[in-house]
């Protein structure tokens, strides 16, 4: 029961749909030296063609395969076809090089027929990524190398820091656990967790500061071999997004600091610090919002708060509820926290959460009913047009939550109840808004380092204060600041994803001024919402936004964004210091 269903994919291993899409994947090579790469237009639509099959055939695998593991990640036939996968998909790079190269460098005027013209945008998108590719041999050697390159370090860090243990008042914590306590009401518990964690980080550190440098040496070497002035410029193109609108997007953010500063030491001043917030209580809960929710009570909630934005969206909720496209409650061997997967090949999507009925949950749950939505937008594109950019990627998620948010402090008068929404609102853009910033200048630090020599543990460990020092200020008590952040966000541990920090800023601030739009003009934002939403698989970060004619590359954008915050925080300090008086 509460479990998602996954026979729309395939029934099962066994399955004749399941063996025939493996063997036709297998074939796919055989397949590719029948084409015939001249600048034509008959061959240029049967490279696409083979590029689309392939892409729905490994989705519907692979989708099938990681589903499977998450909900079970003990299974051992899906570890071994994700196996299996993986090799089949590696030995494949070259000739997706090849095809990409070939589709990149024609000159033949694809808009002459009806339906390569609707890959312009994707065609224009593999000229200027042409121009990176190195030879596809050199570029199937990098492919293969990563195994046991930034892969393999990456691999090591997530073995160490899902490993490592402690001991507690005589019980045993994983990491996730001792940080799952940051959350905790008892503040003598928050603190001891702190402190254990500084200690599990100190044990590995040494092996995880190889890994890091490692990985980043990587990813110096292969920005700088395939011709990007460097990596932000690469994860820039990769963004859809150019560096006006993210130098503009950071000047807001800095400018907006000190607000959240104020936050952070009346919050500090709440629970009786007076040199700032100790990292140890930066998650510390207040107020007490006491709703609980059933699984069914959850989707009755949600269809009735979607409903007067959207049918579209409201009726989109009720289908997940009803047609099991969700696996809600958790269990031994489910993997932890929650996502959603988009298989616009089959027109549904699934989700993945660990609901425990809190109002916080529920939250979780629009957040990633957002994700299906804007899956439910795009898969009306031709499979190449499937794809959004990081920056984006948050739009629809993050709006969903700033509905139901508003619509819960809109209707409540319980000041206990509206602390607890309004801290929880802050605490999490001060995650999307000043601890990314804080990654965002660690990260830029540890690149320009990087180029001329190695860093210890100790030098990282110095970075990654400055950076909370810089983005946090006096918001934190500088005795208690958390100099191991770089040891726990895997998205340092990634070669593929460098500067996968400023996407959360953007995806969280952008949601925000749609949402002020939304409340300033709503007839026919729906629909413009959704056309919004479309365009972000086909068009760049700035295109994109234009469709409600916003301008990212305008800092004043961001500022009225930021600005929405301000006046929570002014509520919170009003609540804070009324409670105050009254202890």
């Amino acid at each position: 029961m509460y479990k998602w269903q996954l026979d729309d994919l395939y029934v099962g291993y066994e399955s004749e749909k399941f063996k025939s899409d493996w063997a036709k994947l297998k074939q796919f090579e055989e397949e590719f030296k029948q084409l015939t790469l001249e600048d034509n237009l008959e061959d240029i639509k049967a490279a696409v063609k083979f590029k689309e099959e392939l892409l729905i055939t490994a989705r519907r695998i692979g989708s099938f395969i990681s589903l499977t593991l998450s909900t079970n990640t003990s299974d051992e036939t899906s570890t071994n076809y994700r196996g299996q996968f993986s090799k089949v998909m590696s030995e494949l790079t070259k000739n997706q090089i090849i095809l990409d190269r070939f589709l990149g460098s024609i000159t033949t005027d694809i808009t002459q027929d009806s339906e390569l013209s609707d890959y312009t945008f994707a065609f224009n998108e593999l000229k200027e990524e042409a121009m990176h590719l190195l030879d596809e041999d050199t570029e199937a050697v990098i492919s293969k190398l990563d195994n046991s390159g930034a892969s393999a370090w990456s691999n090591l860090h997530t073995y160490l820091t899902s490993t490592v243990e402690t001991d507690v008042d005589g019980k045993t914590y994983t990491l996730s656990e001792i940080r799952n306590l940051a959350y905790d009401a008892d503040q003598d518990v928050r603190k001891k967790a702190y402190e254990a964690e500084l200690a599990m980080y100190d044990k590995i550190k040494d092996p995880v500061a190889f890994s890091l440098n490692n990985i980043k040496q990587q990813v110096l070497t292969t920005s700088s071999l395939r011709g990007y002035e460097s990596p932000l410029d690469e994860t820039l193109q990769q963004s859809r997004m150019n560096r006006k609108t993210l130098d503009s997007l950071m000047t807001a953010i800095q400018e907006y600091l000190p607000e959240f500063r104020r936050y952070l030491k009346q919050k500090a001043t709440y629970l009786g610090h007076k040199n700032g917030l100790p990292f140890y209580d930066l998650f510390a809960p207040m107020g007490e919002a006491s709703q609980q929710f059933s699984v069914e009570e959850s989707g009755e909630y949600l269809v009735n708060h979607f409903r007067p934005f959207s049918d579209k969206l409201a009726d989109l909720v009720q289908e997940f509820y009803d047609k099991n496209y969700v696996d809600f409650i958790p269990r031994k061997g489910k993997r932890g926290g929650a996502f959603c997967s988009n298989l616009p090949f089959i027109g549904q999507s699934r989700i993945m959460t660990n609901f425990d009925g809190s109002l916080s949950s529920v939250i979780t749950m629009a957040h990633e009913l957002g994700h299906a939505y804007h899956g439910s937008i795009i898969q009306a594109h031709k499979p190449l047009n499937w794809s959004y950019s990081m920056p984006v990627a948050e739009t629809a998620s993050t709006f969903n939550e700033t509905l139901i948010m508003n619509d819960l402090l809109n209707n409540t008068d319980d000041e206990v109840e509206q602390l607890a929404l309004i801290e929880s609102l802050l605490q999490d853009t001060t995650q999307i808004i000043v601890d990314i910033y804080s990654r965002y200048y660690f990260e830029t630090k540890l690149f320009e380092a990087k180029e001329d020599k190695f860093l210890f543990s100790q030098q990282l460990e110095n970075l990654m204060k400055e950076a909370q020092l810089e983005a946090y200020g006096d918001g934190l008590d500088q005795d208690y600041l958390h100099p191991y952040m770089w040891v726990n966000k895997g998205h340092y541990y990634s070669a593929g994803l460098s500067f996968y920090n400023f996407p959360y800023a953007f995806g969280g601030l952008f949601a925000r001024g749609l949402y002020t739009i939304y409340e300033e003009q709503p007839e026919g934002f729906v629909e413009r919402y959704d056309e919004l939403l479309k365009l972000t698989t086909v068009s760049s970060v700035e295109e994109t936004a234009k469709a409600m004619d916003i301008d990212v590359t305008d800092v004043a954008f961001w500022q009225k964004s930021l600005d929405t915050f301000v006046n929570y925080i002014d509520q919170f300090e009003e609540i804070t210091n009324k409670l105050m008086t009254t202890k």
